[in-house]
């Protein structure tokens, strides 16, 4: 994330550069319908450590024209009492809830039920008045951009800005289940955090979660993934979900490569510094009487450091030695000031 990009707060937490992770368990569609489902689906996260779990809130009228794929999408419909269960699941775990509304009207079920941040979805990414909507009520909104040019990213958050969001976070996303080898494209998370200044992620739809580390170091703040229950979880988008346990992977391998990140300054760090030792110093090849002219057959560089180094050389080279130096013993800094022999 760019350093000067404000972090923002979600569910209490902090959201942004220097805070862990903020990874979303995305239960989408994967409940099949059921709020039983839905439920043990919130636990599940809960169990992995996450500190949120995502919604998508659709009514299939609202969203694709009669046909059979809008048929398809009615089995996913969750009504409000179970939004108002699933909710009150999540805040028994303490965990953030998110939800992508996917109409006008879910904004408004979503703002009864009282959720904790937005998620405008990448095919709405264009869809100014649901952006507007959002925004509108004063709630963190993260932006997924799949299937979008950073132009339109740049119009929908300024979008958003306009209607009244102040805390704005967006995602990186390929629009791809599962998204095909070389297609990740995760260097773009770099891109819109330089030319947004605003919290950035990943909304991972690869096959596994290998791009965790990847991401963390260009700067993901965000990272959502789908969530099943186990391995041999049937859900609709089952090929780009992982299990509890593999939520629990993330948030540990995206901790070690914040850790592994460093402040990015170069400079000796403590743990390395008890092998200063290991560079050289400049010491003598054999017993050398005080008034001897040092030359360069006088001098080896060998270990341990000492307080003549070998970048000094060349000064020390023609000195007149005014002290004995054994065979073996170091060249001291005095022995630099020594006058000089004859050219």
């Amino acid at each position: 994330m760019s350093p000067s990009a404000p972090s923002i707060r979600i569910g209490g937490r902090e959201v942004g550069a220097g805070a862990p992770l903020f990874v979303i368990a995305e239960v989408g569609l994967n409940h099949g319908g059921s709020v039983e489902r839905a439920l043990a689906l919130v636990d599940a996260a809960a169990s992995a450590g996450v500190p949120a779990v995502k919604l998508q809130t659709l009514s299939a009228a609202e969203l694709v024209v009669a046909s059979p794929t809008r048929d398809l999408f009615a089995q996913f419909e969750l009504d409000e009492a179970a939004h108002h269960l699933i909710a009150a699941r999540a805040r028994a775990h303490g965990l953030a809830l998110v939800a992508t509304p996917l109409s006008l009207g879910a904004v408004d079920l979503l703002e009864r039920v009282g959720i904790d941040a937005y998620k405008i979805a990448s095919g709405d990414i264009t869809f100014t008045p649901l952006i507007e909507r959002c925004a509108a009520t004063g709630k963190p909104l993260i932006i997924s951009t799949g299937v979008s040019t950073l132009d339109e990213v740049i119009v929908a958050v300024a979008c958003a800005r306009r209607a009244g969001a102040a805390s704005i976070a967006v995602l990186h996303c390929v629009s791809s289940y599962p998204v095909p080898p070389g297609s990740v494209n995760l260097r773009a998370i770099a891109t819109l955090a330089s030319a947004l200044g605003v919290p950035v992620g990943l909304s991972d739809h690869a096959p596994d979660t290998s791009g965790v580390p990847v991401a963390v170091a260009f700067g993901a703040s965000i990272y959502e993934r789908h969530i099943i229950l186990n391995d041999h979880d049937d859900a609709i988008d089952a090929p780009v979900s992982s299990t509890p346990e593999g939520f629990a992977e993330v948030i540990r391998i995206a901790a070690r490569a914040a850790a592994s990140l460093g402040s990015g300054l170069k400079e000796v760090l403590p743990a390395e510094a008890p092998n200063a030792a290991s560079r050289r110093g400049l010491y003598a090849t054999r017993a050398l009487p005080v008034g001897h002219v040092i030359t360069a057959d006088d001098v080896i560089a060998l270990r341990p450091a000492t307080t003549v180094t070998p970048d000094r050389l060349s000064a020390l080279i023609g000195a007149t030695l005014t002290r004995d130096v054994a065979a073996g013993a170091p060249f001291l800094a005095g022995d630099l000031t020594g006058r000089r022999g004859p050219a």
